[in-house]
């Protein structure tokens, strides 16, 4: 007979709950064809065995009760599912995708599971951009394919050589004023817009729609503008998920070129104007190609690569590789090489944002000497 501490001791969720998956999580066919969940605006992953376990689950049944039935649909994965069964269906509840309260944790313990570090605080302040695009991409898919990407194509190619012709001109002997630094910074924030608004075209034109647009602080402390494109997931073609994300680049560099072309064909406080603006633009562009970050440069990467939540597998992976915590169950069976990728995508990750870092301080330092 079972002691008595036995009898008494609490049963697990796994063995009272009746599961089921949320009435509000979508099933996709997302980017790359990949099987996803959709579960609070977040897009997951779902291998071939976890959606039938998923729709197993669409009777409700207890965590026990599903692993007895897939043990007798599955005889000889009995141990396996044994295994991994709890291990899933706990990753499931913290992702929000059973009808249980996600389970709880401290800051550290949801950064790990997830790989959030996304360190803007955002202000959203238009809830449909799509209805400002659409008209512009309607427009642009009148014309070639071909024309259009050769265009896009043309542009870095022209605008980088004139760029750093700009600033490698030598400079006269005048200084920024108070008034042309705001001047600057006004030019840059119409320049910011633009760069959203490219996204949110690019998006409408593969038809897929832009949650919402507003601005955000960046580390808290730092002022920026943002398109939501989490959706860009639902397009299925890995060109057009890259173009969303470079065509914001492509118009900051787009203007470092006309900026450039207006310093070099002026002179004096004119001159020195277009040429700060050419500046802040370049660093504007580097600093958005940052892959620690959610930045344009991380999504392009992950799209060009055909890779899904990268950053996030990445970081995960590296937290609990640091912290001596056990790998969640979607990272354990990945490759040697994956997780060297891992490992090296943080610490190039890391490395470039060190330089960006360094090269942000000197902007400031040469704009500082610039006006003594």
């Amino acid at each position: 007979m079972p002691s008595s501490s036995e009898t008494s001791a609490p049963k697990s969720w796994l063995e009272t709950e009746r599961l089921r998956m949320r009435d509000d999580v979508e099933i996709i066919t997302g980017a790359g064809g990949r099987t996803m969940l959709v579960s609070d605006g977040r897009y997951l992953n779902i291998s071939p065995s976890g959606l039938i376990i998923l729709r197993h689950l669409e009777d409700g049944m207890t965590g026990a009760e599903l692993m007895t039935s897939l043990a007798e649909r599955y005889p000889g994965q009995r141990e396996r599912i044994r295994a991994v069964l709890p291990d899933f269906l706990t990753d499931l509840r913290r992702a929000s995708v059973l009808n249980l309260d996600p389970l709880p944790g401290t800051g550290i313990d949801r950064a790990i599971r997830h790989g959030r570090l996304d360190l803007v605080k955002r202000f959203p302040l238009v809830r449909d951009p799509g209805r400002f695009a659409g008209p512009v991409a309607g427009l642009l898919r009148c014309l070639p394919v071909r024309l259009l990407v050769t265009l896009l194509l043309l542009l870095p190619v022209v605008a980088v050589p004139l760029v750093v012709r700009a600033l490698t001109a030598p400079s006269g002997e005048t200084r920024p004023t108070a008034p042309m630094l705001v001047a600057v910074v006004a030019a840059l924030l119409g320049e910011i817009v633009a760069h959203e608004f490219c996204h949110a075209v690019a998006m409408s034109y593969n038809r897929v729609s832009p949650r919402n647009a507003g601005v955000g602080l960046m580390l808290y402390l730092f002022p920026v503008a943002f398109v939501d494109r989490t959706d860009s997931y639902r397009h299925e073609g890995r060109s057009g998920r890259v173009l969303i994300s470079l065509v914001g680049p492509i118009c900051d560099l787009a203007f470092a070129g006309a900026w450039s072309v207006a310093a070099l064909n002026t002179s004096g406080d004119l001159s020195l104007f277009f040429r700060l603006l050419t500046g802040l633009q370049l660093v504007v562009v580097v600093v958005n190609l940052n892959p620690l970050f959610a930045s344009d440069g991380y999504h392009a990467a992950e799209a060009a690569l055909g890779a899904i939540n990268m950053r996030a597998r990445a970081l995960t992976y590296v937290l609990h590789r640091l912290t001596r915590r056990p790998l969640p169950l979607h990272l354990r069976s990945v490759t040697g090489r994956a997780r060297a990728g891992y490992v090296c995508y943080v610490a190039v990750s890391l490395a470039y944002t060190l330089l960006i870092t360094g090269l942000i301080l000197f902007s400031l330092l040469l704009t500082i000497g610039l006006m003594s």
